[in-house]
């Protein structure tokens, strides 16, 4: 398994990244955790550094080291007010959801050793359709840094199922969803309030789905410029880079395209640039990382922009 994915596991369809244990039906929290690969916790230990000539060492005062257990591996180092989120605990967070059958855990699992750890879940109500026989499915996505350098945070997560596209919301990430909580001392307690997110599920979804609507009833009129603005790049270079080629083939033959009320639309414009990121962009170990967290989002989030904003001028 690539490097950067160290453990998953998925449920059903075998997920955009092709990683992971297959478990053919939905697990419960136990299930998903040991399956992927998650059975395993976290401490703050103090923090040392070599002082004087003869090999003395010194504790580091303010600071601590998150260590993983099972393997006795430093995973980052943290400051004193920072308390660990065990993986059990995030699980936690889905289990009214899970139990009160609104929800089923989809995949989960740690990349970069342990320093990040995600579970998504599936929202089991009505999917979106964007068009006949385009569908995005409702997930919501929960993340943990245990290296200190990211907040706990939630964020709903649309999906392509024609082709798996990993998609992003309507609203940029300031006005979204999506919830950041920190590693502080009262961190259940506020753990507890991002259940709150759940409640605006429906309306938050309804703007993206009208969104993506709106998309698919505007034919693209420059493919070439959507993409160069999307990557930044002039439409007049010598020599376009193969990202742009890339892009096009996609736009004109990726998975979905083919669907007469999708094919060149703005929607299929914005979908070749998810499904080139989470498909094809970067390296195998990198893509899932760099589509939920990385520049793959940021791209996809930019492709959404500049495809609405080319939608409502023509």
């Amino acid at each position: 398994m690539p490097s950067h994915v160290e453990s998953m596991m998925y449920v059903g369809q075998t997920p955009w990244h092709q990683q992971g244990i297959k478990l053919d039906t939905p697990p419960n929290a136990g299930e998903a955790i040991k399956a992927a690969g998650l059975d395993w916790s976290v401490e703050k230990r103090p923090l040392y550094t070599p002082c004087g000539g003869k090999g003395e060492l010194t504790e580091v005062q303010g600071f601590h080291s998150v260590v993983r257990k099972d393997k006795s591996h430093v995973l980052g180092v943290v400051g004193k007010t920072w308390q660990p989120l065990q993986n059990r605990d995030a699980f936690a967070f889905f289990d009214p959801f899970v139990e009160g059958k609104l929800a089923e855990y989809h995949t989960a699992g740690s990349l970069k050793n342990g320093q990040l750890i995600w579970v998504l879940a599936k929202l089991k109500s009505d999917p979106m359709q964007v068009v006949k026989g385009d569908v995005v499915e409702k997930y919501l996505l929960l993340s943990n840094a245990h290296d200190g350098k990211a907040a706990i945070n939630v964020r709903f997560t649309p999906v392509r199922v024609v082709c798996w596209n990993t998609l992003t919301m309507a609203e940029r990430d300031d006005a979204s969803p999506y919830l950041r909580i920190r590693h502080a001392r009262n961190l259940t307690q506020t753990l507890q309030k991002v259940q709150e997110v759940v409640d605006i599920t429906n309306r938050t979804f309804a703007g993206t789905l009208e969104q993506f609507q709106f998309l698919a009833k505007r034919q693209v009129k420059n493919i070439d410029r959507f993409i160069g603005d999307v990557l930044k790049m002039p439409i007049d270079a010598k020599e376009p880079p193969r990202a742009l080629n890339n892009i096009v083939q996609l736009f004109e033959s990726g998975k979905g395209q083919d669907n007469p009320k999708v094919k060149g639309t703005y929607w299929a414009a914005y979908n070749a640039v998810t499904e080139w990121v989470d498909h094809q962009r970067g390296r195998d170990g990198t893509r899932l990382e760099a589509a939920w967290y990385g520049e793959g989002r940021r791209l996809k989030q930019r492709a959404l922009e500049v495809a609405t904003k080319m939608a409502k001028a023509a």
